[in-house]
């Protein structure tokens, strides 16, 4: 014992020791944990208690922060919201390890930079939270709704980057997920902090009413998953006789840039699209290659020089129509050329192939297929990791498409899929221009083997869930997958990581329209959530204060 304490006192543990043991810095200590809790919480970990984070994260708030309450609390959310996505996104630093020479110095500081930067959004709101937190009982509804604010915020603003928000804590497909279908994901995201913020102002020795908020949240969680249940056996899938094969080679993103392993990767493409179906089943009408499929523009792979335009120029049967993931250059309004992140629909008719339909993607993703403020950053070695000479250039705002003998579609390319309404067009029941089916193409090969692409996974099932369509998501290296109107993966559909297949899938039927798709605005429900978190405990504020709380002290 004496040997271990005089450990502790050793020059350099000592200021660790101290920093710990020290009762101001306890608040501090909480709020890293609580950033901790919650990531664990989410997919593919899974721990749900950890959503008890929230709660945790509040009582911190609410401790006594000191000389610098203001300074301290933005700091709070800050280290919170650093160590909840430094979890959520140290895959980050897979991508630039793909080439590593190059882009390999990027890595730790990437892996760093954006946890610190998406953390800002935190602290601002641990910040205002501060500020302006009601001092009645109801204050952890104010928590939730401008922590939920913050969040909508976060995956709007500029490029947005809307990963993991506190609604995809549920796993797409579970009964509390299908809350989504109402209020989409922030609103569940708002439910879900709301219902684990509320025991953090859980007040002992005060009789029921400082059980109040946790009854408060029992019963909205119980409600949330009754509805959920209701809605998983209620709503009838079925098929609708449209056959579509995906593609999955398994070729990692270092091993596809080789140009040894092109002939080898082409040929795997070709083998799997023009493999014959099993005994008692048909060709497929649609064959789905993943974004990016090949390292080569569309251009050098249909050159007239070049072996593999006979190959592309017979691969499918008549009839049949393929979905390829391409990179192709197309003159700009503005003159010259840009380059496209794209998605080209091919179809043979009369023994003739040709390209029946595009779709560009429109949402890019920042330094990995564009460099803001390009100027500035590109002489500082911060350039895109596209492997071509410039950055890609965004195409039309993300809609349904009709292509000839393919049921309506709405495309998303790679992350597209993470981000809620995407499409704003707002459907009736019955309505004929609403897309009978979602087609997710991704590259998830740059997330590596890391917990990136089981996340990625679990986001996009919500646009299922929210929109009540089925989705069919085709990537190079897993995971592959069709998803049914309820967010499930279909049974037997999946190709996990590494696992090189393909599969021929019946595509699932949509389900009735949600009333989140129903909605004007898509964000509808959630906004009149923050409506009611933001201003009804304020309009409470000296009612519900004088008969509960005569002052609102510290609790730590």
């Amino acid at each position: 014992m004496t040997d271990f304490r005089a450990l502790l006192k050793h020059p350099l543990l000592a200021p660790v020791v101290n920093f710990v043991g020290d009762p101001r810095q306890r608040p501090r200590m909480l709020a890293a944990i609580s950033g901790l809790l919650i990531a664990f919480a989410q997919p593919p970990f899974g721990f749900l208690p950890g959503l008890l984070g929230y709660g945790l994260l509040l009582y911190a708030l609410e401790c006594d922060l000191g000389n610098w309450p203001k300074r301290t609390a933005f700091f709070m959310g800050w280290l919170a919201g650093f160590c909840y996505f430094f979890v959520s996104c140290f895959w980050v630093a897979e991508a630039f390890l793909v080439d590593a020479e190059t882009y390999g110095w990027m890595a730790i500081p990437a892996a760093m930079l954006l946890p610190a930067g998406i953390g800002l959004f935190w602290g601002l709101f641990a910040l205002i939270y501060t500020k302006m937190r009601p001092a009645n009982w109801t204050r952890f509804v104010y928590f939730a709704a401008l922590f939920s604010l913050l969040e909508m915020t976060r995956g709007s603003i500029m490029s947005g980057f809307p990963w993991n928000p506190a609604g995809s804590t549920w796993k797409a497909g579970s009964a509390l997920s299908q809350m989504a279908a109402y209020v989409g994901v922030y609103g569940l995201g708002f439910v879900t902090v709301l219902v684990f913020s509320s025991v953090g102002i859980v007040r002992r020795g005060r009789g029921v009413s400082g059980y109040a908020p946790a009854v408060f949240g029992a019963l909205v969680l119980a409600g949330c998953f009754g509805v959920g249940e209701y809605r998983l056996n209620t709503v009838q899938i079925r098929d609708t006789g449209y056959i579509i094969r995906y593609v999955q080679p398994a070729v990692g993103q270092e091993a596809k840039w080789d140009a040894r392993n092109f002939a080898h990767l082409f040929n795997l493409y070709v083998r799997m699209s023009k493999t014959p179906p099993e005994p008692g089943h048909r060709v497929p009408d649609l064959i789905i290659w993943p974004e990016g499929a090949l390292p080569v523009t569309w251009e050098n792979l249909t050159d007239q020089d070049t072996w593999t335009l006979p190959v592309m120029a017979n691969l499918l049967a008549e009839n049949q129509s393929l979905m390829i993931g391409t990179t192709k250059q197309e003159p700009s309004p503005k003159g010259g050329l840009v380059w496209r992140n794209a998605m080209l629909v091919l179809n043979r008719k009369g023994g003739q192939e040709q390209i029946i339909g595009q779709y560009n993607k429109y949402k890019l993703v920042p330094f990995g297929e564009f460099t803001p403020y390009q100027d500035i950053l590109n002489p500082l070695g911060m350039s895109a990791l596209t492997h071509f000479d410039d950055s890609f250039t965004p195409g039309e705002r993300t809609k349904p498409h009709d292509f000839t003998g393919i049921p309506r579609v709405l495309p998303m390319i790679c992350y597209e899929g993470i981000f809620p309404s995407l499409d704003m067009t707002r459907y009736k029941q019955n309505d004929i221009l609403r897309p009978k089916w979602i087609v997710n193409i991704s590259n998830d090969a740059w997330f590596g083997p890391t917990t990136g692409p089981v996340q990625h996974l679990n986001l996009a099932s919500f646009r299922a869930i929210e929109e009540g369509l089925p989705m069919v998501r085709s990537t190079p290296t897993g995971i592959s997958a069709v998803i049914d109107p309820l967010g499930r993966v279909v049974p037997g559909t999946a190709t996990g990581l590494g696992v090189a297949g393909y599969k021929d899938i019946n595509l699932p039927a949509p389900a009735n329209i949600t009333a989140y798709a129903m909605q004007r605005f898509a964000y509808l429900g959630f906004v009149l959530c923050l409506f009611l978190g933001l201003t009804v405990p304020k309009l409470q504020y000296s009612f519900v204060n004088r008969l509960f709380l005569r002052k609102n002290r510290p609790v730590c």
